[in-house]
C-alpha cells in the first residue's frame, strides 16, 4: 500500500517535472533541476548519466550543428538557444530514465486500464524492433567473411531503413485497429 502511494506520487512528479523543464527557458533553472535529479539519483548517477547521453547524442549533436548553421547563415544570436536546448533536452532524458529505474511502471498505471493497455501496446513494439534490429545485425554478423564496402554498408543501412519503414506503417495501421476495436477512437 504505501509501495503503491509512493510509486503514484513519483509519478506525479514525474509529469510535474516534466511541465516545469518544458516551460523553463532560464538556463540556471534547468541546471538546478539537473543538480537536484543527480543527488536522487545517487548510486544510479553514472549509469543514468551514460545512458541518458547515449540516448541524445546524435539527435542533439544534428540539431545543433543545423541550428548553428541556420544562425550563422541569418547573422543571429545561437550560443543561449543552444545552451537551452541541449540542457533541456539532457534534464528530460535524465528524468525520465532516473523514473524508469526508480517506478515499476506498469504498477503505477494500473489504475488506468486505458494506460495499461497504452503502456503495454508500446512496451510491445520497442521489443518487436529490438529483435528484429537484433536478427539484422546478428544475419550481417554471421555472413561477413571481412569488412563490407562503405558503398555495400550504405546498401545494407538503406534496405534495413526501408524494412523498419514499411514495418512502421505497417504496425501502424494495425494497432490502430486494434484500439478501434477496443473503442478508443469511440466519437460517442
Amino acid at each position: 500500500m504505501v509501495k503503491k502511494l509512493l510509486d503514484k506520487f513519483i509519478l506525479f512528479s514525474y509529469v510535474l517535472g516534466l511541465g516545469i523543464i518544458l516551460s523553463s527557458h532560464s538556463l540556471p533553472i534547468l541546471l538546478i533541476i539537473l543538480f537536484f535529479l543527480c543527488l536522487l539519483a545517487w548510486k544510479q548517477f553514472w549509469v543514468i548519466l551514460k545512458k541518458s547521453l547515449l540516448a541524445i547524442l546524435m539527435f542533439n549533436f544534428v540539431i545543433t550543428c543545423g541550428y548553428i548553421v541556420m544562425a550563422f547563415l541569418k547573422h543571429e544570436e545561437w550560443l543561449f538557444f543552444v545552451l537551452v536546448f541541449n540542457a533541456r533536452v539532457f534534464t528530460l532524458t535524465f528524468l525520465t530514465i532516473l523514473f524508469s529505474q526508480k517506478v515499476n511502471i506498469p504498477q503505477v498505471l494500473s489504475f488506468s486500464p486505458t494506460l495499461s493497455y497504452m503502456f503495454t501496446l508500446a512496451l510491445s513494439q520497442i521489443q518487436s524492433y529490438q529483435r528484429s534490429y537484433e536478427n539484422f545485425r546478428l544475419s550481417l554478423k554471421s555472413r561477413l567473411l571481412k569488412k563490407m564496402s562503405e558503398r555495400n554498408q550504405k546498401e545494407f543501412i538503406a534496405a534495413v531503413f526501408g524494412y523498419f519503414f514499411k514495418k512502421a506503417l505497417y504496425d501502424s495501421e494495425e494497432k490502430s485497429l486494434a484500439l478501434k476495436a477496443r473503442g478508443f477512437f469511440d466519437k460517442s
